[in-house]
């Protein structure tokens, strides 16, 4: 039995906490009205994004626990989060054009990244757990 961790599954673990932290700490504080909007569009179509992104940041966070510990369901909780950490990135994209490339170009990078690492080595990963 193989206990180590590959260190791919912990930066891909690592990255996926911040950003559940950050969208976390974004939506509350857009709630407390400490964050404007960050993006010029109707305040019912921002607000909209909230709830998703809470789901998002769950999966996240799951899935990051279920690959630090092999878990079968960590590859599919994080592949979950990952898929709508993209969708979520291509949505952005769509509604700000080039303007938030600077954002938006390395989290579709990092999701499109992670979702392609752990598509190729989560079976042999868990598999040696």
């Amino acid at each position: 039995m193989n206990n180590r961790v590959l260190f791919g599954m912990i930066a891909v673990s690592v990255v996926m906490i911040f950003v559940a932290v950050a969208t976390d700490v974004f939506w509350i504080g857009r709630a407390a009205g400490a964050f404007p909007p960050s993006i010029d569009i109707p305040a019912r179509i921002y607000s909209a994004f909230g709830l998703p992104d809470l789901v998002l940041s769950f999966f996240l966070y799951a899935g990051a626990a279920g690959l630090l510990k092999r878990k079968s369901w960590g590859v599919y909780a994080s592949m979950a989060g990952l898929g709508m950490w993209l969708f979520d990135s291509l949505l952005v994209l769509g509604i700000t054009g080039t303007d938030r490339i600077d954002i938006v170009g390395p989290s579709l990078l990092f999701s499109l990244f992670a979702i392609g690492f752990l598509f190729l080595y989560s079976e042999v990963y868990i598999s040696e757990s």
